[in-house]
């Protein structure tokens, strides 16, 4: 077995009211604060006037970046690094869901390092090398990525059609504050796309470990098996508190460190071949991940089916066909779609199956399946 190491500095607040801990929290970590948010929701649901006003109550001034879409754009972020630069902020606040989470991390990369971002990705910049001008807490308002308790960020350059993801040190926030009762006012169909991308989270490296880490594997049991029985009665009951509660401590360590604890391993090829999909046609990132997942179970099934069917039997409680008890979750929560369905185009599959590789980090090419154009583009046929 490799050596395990395990190494987070986040401090993590966790709990309903922990959002009442910002302002609190903010003051420890500079004077001047730029808030980045999304779209307008922050705004109506008043939770940014809350944020504001309790920054304010303990000494931080704020100013409000606002306009990170879904799959973040690398050029919002050298505009949200011009801002910071403009406003001489020393705290960056990420409030929402996961790609305001990423996009906040690389604001402050691209702030402190003073390069456009995207090069940090690429490998023409050297993100390690750069000193921080800002510390960074995240606000989660959503459960899904697990952006708020890790140190890495995906980014989509939307001009080379690009998504790419990064792992680097200055990523790591200060603080973190997950107060499930935020997640109360996402719109069921985001809660169900994050959920899958838990899911997935844990049941990608579960499947693709080479061979058994008996405390690992139960630890990655229990986090799938949570999401699997507390989704549905999230999305079926939006105001389910005890539910959110659940799907957001299994967001927060199914793509944190804690998973490889028990010297487990494992990779994620369904989230590397996902992403170009999101690059070339802004498909979101739970509905590219929900429209591979049946069709690579059952390619995966020759090479990996006694780690998929102990998914079956642990999580799903089934003796047989356990990509069937995958689908009918899917199907539970509105989730079995196509790539047909969410806009591909299948003429595209060839240059979708390069990107992926070109973009895996090494990680594809080394797949005993999915590890040729051929084969990547073969799994997006079977998903069409």
């Amino acid at each position: 077995m490799a050596t395990t190491v395990f190494h987070t500095p986040i401090k993590l607040v966790f709990g309903d009211g922990a959002v009442e801990k910002v302002g609190e929290e903010a003051a420890h970590l500079g004077k001047k604060a730029m808030v980045v948010i999304g779209g307008s929701s922050a705004r109506k649901s008043g939770l940014l006037d809350r944020i504001i006003a309790d920054l304010k109550g303990h000494g931080v001034e704020a100013v409000v970046f606002e306009g990170i879409t879904p799959n973040p754009r690398s050029s919002t972020v050298d505009e949200g690094a011009k801002f910071a630069a403009a406003h001489k902020v020393d705290l960056i606040i990420g409030l929402g869901g996961g790609s305001v989470m990423d996009a906040s991390k690389a604001i402050k990369l691209a702030y402190s390092g003073g390069r456009p971002v995207f090069e940090y990705y690429t490998g023409q910049a050297d993100a390690k090398a750069v000193t921080p001008k800002a510390e960074l807490m995240l606000v989660c308002t959503m459960a899904a990525t697990g952006s708020e308790f890790n140190n890495g960020a995906v980014l989509t350059n939307w001009e080379t059609h690009e998504k790419r993801f990064i792992g680097v040190p200055i990523y790591y926030p200060a603080v973190s504050i997950v107060d499930p009762a935020l997640t109360l006012t996402m719109p069921v169909e985001q809660l169900a796309k994050g959920g899958v991308d838990i899911f997935l989270h844990v049941m990608e490296n579960f499947i693709t470990q080479q061979g058994e880490t008996p405390v690992g594997d139960a630890l990655r049991e229990v986090l799938m098996k949570t999401v699997v029985d507390w989704l549905p009665p999230s999305v079926k009951n939006p105001s389910n508190l005890e539910a959110r509660t659940n799907l957001s401590w299994a967001a927060t360590l199914a793509c944190s460190q804690f998973i490889n604890l028990g010297g487990a391993t494992g990779y994620r090829p369904v989230h590397l071949m996902g992403h170009p999909l999101s690059g070339y046609f802004d498909i979101a990132h739970g509905d590219s991940l929900s429209a591979l997942l049946p069709s690579w179970l059952r390619q995966s099934m020759a090479i990996r089916g006694a780690r998929i069917a102990r998914i079956g039997k642990n999580v799903f409680g089934v003796d047989t066909d356990p990509v069937g008890a995958v689908e009918k979750w899917l199907e539970s929560v509105n989730m079995r779609v196509t790539l047909r369905q969410l806009g591909a185009k299948d003429d595209k599959f060839e240059v979708l199956a390069k990107a992926a590789l070109e973009t895996s980090r090494g990680l594809l090419i080394k797949d005993p399946i999915h590890n040729s154009v051929e084969a990547i583009a073969g799994l997006y046929r079977a998903a069409y």
